[in-house]
């Protein structure tokens, strides 16, 4: 997702807003205005409050409809005669609900039809106009700065539709699109190297005669990394979960990783500082215990830093209380901690696959046994969400040595942010396999809402007292 995109998404609804309340602001100027009371006396009430009242309520019921009808979508795929055909159709359904609602409800509104006819004209004029202005600015600043930059490698093949694809990033799209690599054959090896080292954020494949199989792996690559991939479809595709985007004449196939794109991420950061600050204020109680039973209990520090491997293989400190010997405490500068970890995995490992858990673990302590088996010590996540390296709902935080050992699949899990807790974490916890969880994991990033993140966090607390197996 380009974040200057996203940006300029977010944009568009505060300017959109502003742009009604001007219309209506200028509306009302206009009739009250000498030369329209001399036309038309005003012979009925047109006080300030009732006005302001009937335009805010205008404008919020248009900017919903604006965003029902895809204006605030973070690509921008829509030339400007699409978009002025969405304003119309927004602006005159608000128009059209308004004057149902007076017309059952209400008829004082039909003394100022004047104010009707001019606040749909100017709101659809200022719109369109707005519209254009931040389309202007943004490819502005796309084409002088750089800002927004897509960074792309294609895959041309030896037909017709790549060497179109090329033609058209070079000529109409080219001051938005940086064409780092042209393969005219797919290697996947040297595209994971452009992908780490020129940091590329998509990949179109304009090969219509690739196998199905090396499609796929392209795809689990840019999954991997977090980058868009586009593909121009042949007869016979069969992905359900794509956006289509037209080129120039050029049909393609952006293939949609999860909701949490977009307006979806925005929700899902907002609902996450604002829970995350409240759980905070609430647990304080329990943080101040829990730091002083540390202290009492073992020397050391009072939290424990990890590196986990988060979105976008992006590497970030996990923060915990934390429960074990200071000089056990497992810390990839310290070789004896590693070396002990591994004698214990080899003798005491109770998990398979890549992630692993050991049983009766020596190194944890009297407090630590008891501030993880109710998962105490996993509460300054907070501050990983308000940092932003975590959510409060996703995938569990991935350990470098266990992402090493992940299959292509497995990646999925390192798409979006890590979580304080999971779908997996309440649909089993540490009784689930491996694969399990992943499932569980996949599920939540494709069908993900935060309806989804609500119904999970009522259900973690259950999760944390409940028996499991493993103990």
């Amino acid at each position: 997702m380009n974040r200057f995109e996203l940006l300029f998404s977010v944009i568009r609804v505060p300017v959109d807003f502003i742009l009604i309340i001007l219309a209506g602001f200028l509306s009302y100027q206009i009739r009250i205005s000498s030369f329209a009371v001399e036309a038309r006396p005003i012979l009925y009430d047109l006080s300030n409050s009732w006005y302001n009242a009937f335009v805010l309520i205008f404008a919020l019921i248009t900017i919903l409809i604006l965003a029902f009808s895809g204006m605030y979508v973070t690509k921008r795929t829509r030339t400007i005669v699409i978009e002025f055909y969405r304003i119309l159709s927004s602006v005159s359904t608000t128009i059209l609900i308004i004057i149902l609602y007076y017309f059952f409800y209400s008829r004082d509104i039909f003394s100022s039809r004047f104010l009707i006819i001019s606040i749909w004209v100017l709101s659809i004029t200022l719109l369109l106009l707005g519209r254009i202005a931040l389309h202007l600015i943004q490819d502005y600043i796309t084409r002088n700065y750089k800002w927004g930059v897509h960074k792309v490698a294609i895959i041309t093949g030896n037909d017709i539709a790549g060497k179109l694809v090329l033609d058209t990033l070079n000529t109409k799209a080219g001051f938005s699109y940086q064409i780092v690599e042209i393969q005219k054959e797919l290697n996947l090896k040297n595209l994971r190297h452009l992908i780490i080292t020129k940091q590329i954020d998509e990949v179109i494949l304009a090969d219509t005669n690739l196998e199905q199989e090396k499609l796929i792996k392209v795809n689990y690559l840019c999954e991997e990394y977090k980058i868009d991939f586009q593909y121009v479809p042949n007869i016979f595709d069969m992905y359900t979960q794509v956006e289509i985007k037209n080129l120039s004449g050029v049909l393609l196939f952006r293939v949609k990783r999860t909701t949490l794109e977009g307006w979806g991420s925005i929700y899902k950061r907002i609902f996450d500082i604002v829970v995350s600050s409240l759980a905070i204020v609430v647990l304080s109680p329990i943080y101040i215990l829990t730091i002083i039973a540390i202290k009492l209990d073992s020397q050391g520090p009072i939290l424990y830093k990890n590196k986990r491997v988060g979105v976008g293989k992006k590497m970030f400190n996990v923060y915990k209380f934390r429960s074990m010997y200071q000089d056990m405490c497992t810390d990839e500068t310290n070789a004896a901690s590693i070396e002990l970890e591994q004698k214990l995995l080899a003798e005491k490992n109770t998990k398979s696959g890549p992630l692993y858990k050991i049983k009766d673990d020596p190194r944890v302590t009297r407090l630590g046994k008891f501030i993880r088996k109710t998962s105490i010590d996993e509460l300054p996540q907070f501050l990983n969400v308000l940092e932003g390296t975590m959510s409060l709902v996703g995938p569990r935080p991935h350990q470098p040595r266990e992402v090493d050992k992940y299959k292509q699949h497995h990646k999925k899990v390192l798409t979006i942010k890590p979580g304080i807790t999971g779908m997996a974490q309440v649909n089993g916890r540490s009784d689930l396999s491996f694969e399990e969880e992943v499932l569980y994991d996949t599920f939540y990033i494709e069908n993900w809402s935060i309806w989804l993140d609500i119904i999970i966090l009522i259900k973690t607390p259950w999760a944390v007292i409940a028996p499991r197996k493993a103990d």
